[in-house]
């Protein structure tokens, strides 16, 4: 159960110290007694007081409520003053007294306490267009209220200068409070504006009444001065608590709001004061003139800085429209328009007849998703903050980054296909530098790019870019840190990959990407002890799909788990209906760390498992060497897991990444599988060399050895000599299909 704070205690008290006084003031004022006035001036005077040091006291106050109850106490004092004066002199003081001056003094020091009022976040001059129309709305009021309320009364010169001095500070604090108030601000705001307009009408009718000859006192002003107070304290309190933000376009609106306001005010009053001279007959006095010069002056000012003001936020808001908030790059509209600009150009073109003028490099960074998925968005946005920096300082003049999307930037200029793909090589380079992130240190990454150029007079200059793209795809199928120039074939080749991306989704979903089963044998005696499971895919309309090809695109349309478990299906149904179970024989299958990574991977594989009937420990997961992953990877967590079941893991294509050993040390590693390329050097001396010193590691790690692409005898005979214990390759056998496995397993197998 929450309890009232303390704050809310202070409000309460405050409130009710604002009753008990209004209370007495009016029981007083009605008595009509000699000393009502005294009293009065008195519990008015102690309720200023108690709201002062409640502003001045309350701990977590700011400045601009500390200062406000330094204006609050100046005049809780000047009432006192006046309040000691009645008490030795029956009757009402003679105008001015020492205490209005006191009191004086605590406008100026209101308006600054107004002005520092926390305010949603907005353009720079917000406070002086607020300033501005305060003044515009207390220099007509004041107008006003001095040709209606005073300039009859004809008092005396210093009285005059008192009423008009009230008159004018008052309605500023009051001017500003609604314009604050109308502005947006929080309810600690409207609550101020609330106690200071009640204030002031209440000191505008005791000062009228006070210096007119005769005058008497009006206790009803004063008994709404005692509940303007504690509504002052506590709008200060409740404007400490709630800080307001907002985008500039909110603040702007909210200026528009308190421009019609301070219109409307002005017209009304303006109007009111024409009215009045007309029915009175009364010249234009020196105060009247005097005011209405200050009323055009600020309106003059206002709409200046607000023309500056609304010309600052245009300018704003078109950076906005054509730039990436992230990167703070131009964005894929900026790019539009630069290509068209550089096709329009004839100073761009160079010579007529070179027949290329716009030329755009697309580029993608290689293996974003895996820095997003292991360390994070934040990570991920950091990583591209810097990247993007670098492109565009890595440009030649007359060039311009643009930030594309994802992990996607555009370099678009002049020139032809050769000074694009200098640019491109340029940009590879700068990205390939080691980025120091927060939350992983020093993370080095590469990129693709795809080059291509716009002929002279092309129609559409975002043509360049769609055809940089297709390069960009062939530039990723070939590898990591490649730049592809764009051809017809390219264009070709673009459009199949689109091809098989949207028939890949469908064979997913319908269950046809299958598996081939290639053989491991006993290097020594040639018997199968198990096979390696391999994505295949026929398609009605493309045919039979190579494996490299829908692997690729699978990765870039995040379908790669899907195809994972596909085909570890597949295999486990081949291996069992083989009779592979009961001769132990082991199923490898291949997981990428996307797979890894996605959630419920070991339920999922341990299902199909249950599903097939087959037990854990004839299960491989191959991990390629190659890719990216260190010891706080979730997917090292997962294969620890696997391994915990039951299952194997395999380092597969082991010797061609830059962390070959450090694989060794940091996953739970049972298998080695050397990469074909070491194999099919075993006739020459150094990478025989290489070969064998592997073989050695791995025997002292105790650690099994499979050999990749053995596909001669000698190759056969070389690795049998090494020590190596399984071999894979087509000197065996070929992948082969489900229905072929069966007789395989009957003619060759060996139990284990």
């Amino acid at each position: 159960m929450g309890g009232t704070s303390p704050r809310s205690l202070t409000a309460v008290a405050l409130v009710a110290v604002g009753v008990l006084a209004a209370a007495t003031v009016v029981v007083a004022g009605a008595a009509g007694t000699v000393h009502a006035f005294p009293v009065g001036a008195a519990a008015s005077a102690l309720v200023g007081l108690a709201a002062a040091l409640s502003m001045l006291l309350r701990r977590g106050a700011g400045g601009a409520e500390r200062t406000m109850g330094l204006a609050v106490g100046l005049w809780a004092a000047g009432q006192a003053w006046i309040a000691l004066l009645a008490l030795r002199q029956p009757g009402l003081p003679q105008q001015p007294t020492p205490g209005d001056a006191l009191q004086t003094f605590a406008a100026p020091l209101a308006l600054v306490a107004v002005m520092a009022l926390p305010r949603p976040s907005g353009y720079a001059g917000r406070r002086r267009q607020l300033a501005l129309d305060g003044a515009v709305v207390a220099a007509t009021g004041a107008a006003l209220l001095w040709r209606v309320a005073f300039l009859p009364l004809d008092p005396s010169g210093t009285a005059a200068l008192t009423a008009g001095a009230v008159v004018l500070a008052d309605l500023a604090v009051l001017g500003l409070c609604v314009q604050l108030a109308v502005a947006g601000l929080d309810r600690g705001a409207a609550l101020v504006a609330l106690g200071v307009g009640l204030f002031v009408s209440a000191d505008l009718v005791n000062t009228h009444d006070l210096v007119q000859p005769g005058g008497t006192w009006p206790w009803s002003a004063t008994a709404a001065a005692c509940a303007a107070w504690p509504l002052v304290a506590a709008g200060f309190a409740a404007a400490g608590r709630q800080r307001l933000g907002g985008p500039r376009l909110e603040a702007f609106g909210a200026d528009v709001r308190t421009g019609a306001v301070t219109t409307a005010l002005v017209i009304v009053q303006v109007l009111a004061a024409l009215v009045s001279s007309t029915v009175s007959d009364r010249p234009v006095d020196a105060v009247t003139g005097v005011l209405f010069g200050v009323v055009v002056a600020s309106l003059v000012t206002r709409e200046l800085v607000h023309r500056g003001q609304r010309s600052r936020l245009v300018e704003e808001l078109r950076h906005q429209a054509l730039h990436d908030p992230l990167t703070g790059l131009a964005n894929r509209h900026a790019l539009s328009a630069r290509l068209a600009e550089l096709a329009q150009d004839p100073e761009l073109a160079g010579d007529p007849g070179r027949g290329d003028r716009v030329t755009a490099v697309v580029l993608d960074v290689d293996g974003f998703r895996e820095v997003n998925t292991r360390l994070g968005h934040a990570a991920g946005d950091q990583l591209l903050r810097v990247l993007a920096q670098r492109v565009s300082a890595a440009l030649p003049a007359g060039w311009t980054a643009h930030h594309y999307g994802g992990d996607e930037f555009v370099a678009a200029g002049p020139g032809d296909l050769a000074r694009g793909t200098r640019v491109a090589a340029a940009l590879l380079d700068a990205v390939a530098a080691p980025v120091e992130l927060a939350v992983a240190g020093a993370v080095a990454v590469t990129a693709c790019a795809g080059v291509s150029s716009a002929a002279d007079g092309e129609t559409d200059p975002l043509t360049a870019v769609a055809e940089a793209t297709g390069a960009l795809r062939e530039a990723q199928a070939a590898g990591r840190g490649r730049v592809h120039v764009h051809d017809e074939a390219a264009h070709e080749r673009s459009a199949r990959r689109l091809q098989v991306r949207e028939r890949l989704r469908e064979a997913v979903a319908a269950g046809t990407v299958t598996a081939a089963l290639q053989p491991v044998v006993d290097v020594a005696t040639g018997a199968t002890t198990g096979f390696e499971a391999l994505a295949r895919w026929r398609d009605a309309e493309l045919g039979d799909v190579r494996p490299d090809e829908f692997i690729a695109v699978a990765e870039e349309a995040g379908l790669v788990p899907a195809v994972g478990a596909a085909v570890l299906r597949a295999g486990l149904v081949a291996l069992q209906q083989a009779g592979g179970v009961e001769r132990r024989l082991r199923l490898a299958v291949n997981a990428s760390p996307l797979e890894l990574r996605a959630p419920g991977y070991v339920d999922g594989v341990l299902g199909a498992l249950a599903d097939a009937g087959v037990p854990v420990d004839l299960l491989t997961v191959e991990v390629t060497e190659g890719l990216f992953m260190t010891t706080d990877d979730p997917a090292v967590a997962v294969l620890a897991e696997l391994g915990a079941a039951g299952a194997r893991v395999a380092v597969d294509d082991f010797g061609t990444g830059y962390s070959s050993l450090s694989y060794l040390e940091r996953l739970p590693v049972h298998i080695v599988k050397i990469d074909r390329s070491l194999v099919s050097g075993v006739d020459r001396s150094r990478p025989r060399a290489v070969l064998e010193a592997v073989v050695a590691l791995c025997r002292a790690l105790d650690l099994e050895v499979v050999a990749e692409g053995v596909e001669t005898a000698e190759q056969a005979a070389v690795v049998r000599g090494l020590g190596v214990q399984r071999g894979q390759g087509w000197y065996w056998s070929r992948p082969l299909p489900p229905e072929l496995v069966a007789q395989h397993v009957a003619e060759r197998s060996a139990a284990l």
